[in-house]
C-alpha cells in the first residue's frame, strides 16, 4: 500500500516523464536523414544510405526523431529493421511531415502501400532505436518511424487541393 506522502512523488515522476522507481526507463530513440535504397519484404530490412547523421531543420522535424546515433556518419549505408505490421506503437510508421500516417491499417499490405510512397530521390528523416538489448542484433537498428518531408512543389499541391493560395497560407 502507497503511503500518503509517496502518491504526490510518484505522480510528480509520471507528469515529468521520469520513470518511477521500478520501472524501466524507455529506449533511446535516434534520428538520421537518409534516402531509402531497397525493401527486403522477406527480412523485414530497409537498406538505407546515411546523408546526414542528425536531423537538421525542415518543416516538422524538430526533434521527433532523437539524437544522432554514435558511429553513424554520412555516406553510410546500413540495414535497419522495420515492424510493417501491428498495433501503432508497435509497428515502425511512414508518415508526411503535414497530414499523417501514410498507413493506419496495421497490415503488411498497408505497409508496402506506404513503403511505395517514399521518395527514393531525396532523404527522408529516420527515428529508430537499437535493435534488442545494446544493439547487439542484427539489424542493429530497428525503425520506428519515417518521416517524409514534403517539397514545396507537393505543398504548393496540397494547399491547391485544399482551396488555399500561396497569400492565404501566409497568413
Amino acid at each position: 500500500m502507497l503511503r500518503a506522502r509517496t502518491l504526490p512523488l510518484l505522480v510528480g515522476l509520471l507528469v515529468l516523464g521520469l520513470p518511477a522507481a521500478g520501472h524501466a526507463a524507455g529506449a533511446k530513440r535516434y534520428g538520421a536523414e537518409g534516402m531509402l535504397l531497397g525493401y527486403d519484404e522477406a527480412r523485414s530490412v530497409f537498406e538505407v544510405k546515411i546523408t546526414s547523421p542528425k536531423v537538421s531543420g525542415g518543416f516538422g522535424s524538430g526533434g521527433i526523431a532523437g539524437k544522432p546515433a554514435p558511429g553513424l556518419s554520412s555516406g553510410d549505408q546500413v540495414e535497419m529493421k522495420v515492424v510493417p505490421e501491428g498495433s501503432v506503437l508497435r509497428r515502425t510508421i511512414i508518415k508526411a511531415s503535414k497530414g499523417g500516417g501514410l498507413d493506419n491499417s496495421g497490415t503488411k499490405e498497408g505497409f508496402e502501400r506506404a513503403v511505395a510512397a517514399i521518395p527514393r530521390d531525396r532523404a527522408v528523416v529516420l527515428s529508430f532505436e537499437k535493435n534488442g538489448k545494446d544493439g547487439e542484433t542484427e539489424p542493429p537498428y530497428v525503425v520506428k518511424m519515417v518521416q517524409i518531408r514534403m517539397s514545396p512543389a507537393e505543398i504548393q499541391k496540397r494547399l491547391r487541393e485544399l482551396g488555399l493560395d500561396e497569400t492565404e497560407s501566409a497568413n
